[in-house]
């Protein structure tokens, strides 16, 4: 090291002097490179607006629920009146089995019916119109019928009552072999064809009640706290991009369930003000949850908000910093409730 100081003593003026020149100009080309990495200082005004704190989640669109139609006796499948996608309404006729023989013993329990109702009437009328005229009908089942009119009242009654009974349990009979829709909604699912044989365990038809339409949004459970009944909620359909369907929470399913991402969510089923014009279950889309709203508030982009709650307001001495009192925070935007004033400017990036 010696040596090299002694080497460099002997060197000529000049070449110190060029070496000076490099050093210098090595220095500020090092000095000016990092300077021109920095970037300028970006301000923005603190403005007064309304402020919304909100959960997205993604889900899929549903009907209020799915309904599988089955017979309720086996048989031969006579008729499907209806096909997919078609939109039927409470009490409407969808299918049937072969009834005939159903049919026939309907009429015919019916037609005995009608056969004892005769028989009673001609009991009643000779008992008690003949014997106390147009007002004798007011002595039925009183102190004034005798014994023996008791009885042969009775007796046909009973007669009348059990034929009415077989009725009713034809009519159940025939009734099984129909299926009437429930509830108005929409078909998505036909099962079978006419002339196919079906048991009780068939689903025929599936009908999925669209009375109420739902957003089924999938929350994560570290948001499921701010959640809460009624609270509004605006939702986008992938199908319907340009237009928002307005809703809110009508019910947080008390389970959480694993998606295929691995993410533990919490079902949040959000009815719907307004709903698409075609409805397609299982539709998929984003939903906002409002969870916290302020108006005519201080706000600051979040970006100009430091860890200590601080920020840095431009003024003309330069830069200072303020501490702030913060209140809703969305990941834009933060809500300033003391600290600062409107209009003051706040350094983005200091």
């Amino acid at each position: 090291m010696k040596n090299m100081v002694r080497n460099i003593g002997k060197w000529p003026k000049k070449y110190l002097a060029i070496g000076l020149i490099l050093l210098l100009v090595a220095t500020g080309f090092i000095f000016y490179s990092t300077r021109s990495d920095q970037k300028p200082s970006e301000v923005t005004t603190v403005r007064k607006g309304d402020l919304v704190a909100e959960v997205s989640a993604a889900g899929t669109l549903s009907g209020q629920k799915m309904i599988p139609l089955r017979f309720q006796t086996i048989g031969k499948l006579a008729r499907v009146n209806v096909k997919e996608g078609d939109r039927v309404y409470a009490g409407q006729f969808l299918a049937n089995l072969d009834n005939s023989d159903q049919l026939i013993a309907l009429q015919q329990a019916q037609n005995t019916l009608r056969d004892k109702q005769a028989q009673l009437d001609k009991v009643l009328d000779d008992i008690h119109l003949f014997q106390y005229g147009m007002g004798g009908f007011d002595n039925i089942g009183t102190l004034n019928e005798t014994m023996t009119q008791r009885q042969l009242r009775t007796t046909a009654e009973v007669v009348r009552d059990n034929a009415y009974d077989s009725v009713k349990l034809t009519q159940k009979a025939l009734e099984d072999t129909l299926i009437i829709a429930p509830v108005g909604g929409i078909v998505t699912e036909v099962n079978f064809i006419s002339g196919q044989n079906v048991s009780t365990q068939d689903v025929i038809i599936t009908l999925i009640n669209t009375s109420k339409i739902y957003f089924n949004a999938e929350v994560d459970e570290a948001d499921i706290g701010k959640i809460l009944p009624n609270q509004k909620a605006n939702i986008t359909l992938d199908s319907y991009p340009d237009q928002i369907f307005e809703g809110a929470i009508d019910q947080i399913i008390p389970q959480t369930i694993t998606t295929s991402t691995g993410a533990t969510v919490v079902i949040v089923k959000i009815k719907l003000n307004n709903t698409p014009e075609k409805f397609v279950n299982g539709l998929s889309g984003q939903a906002s949850i409002e969870i916290s709203r302020i108006e005519d508030t201080l706000i600051i982009p979040i970006e100009a908000l430091k860890d200590d709650n601080s920020v840095f307001v431009q003024t003309n001495q330069g830069p200072q910093k303020r501490i702030v009192k913060i209140g809703i925070q969305t990941d834009t935007e933060v809500e300033i409730k003391d600290g600062i004033s409107e209009e003051n400017q706040v350094i983005l990036n200091p």
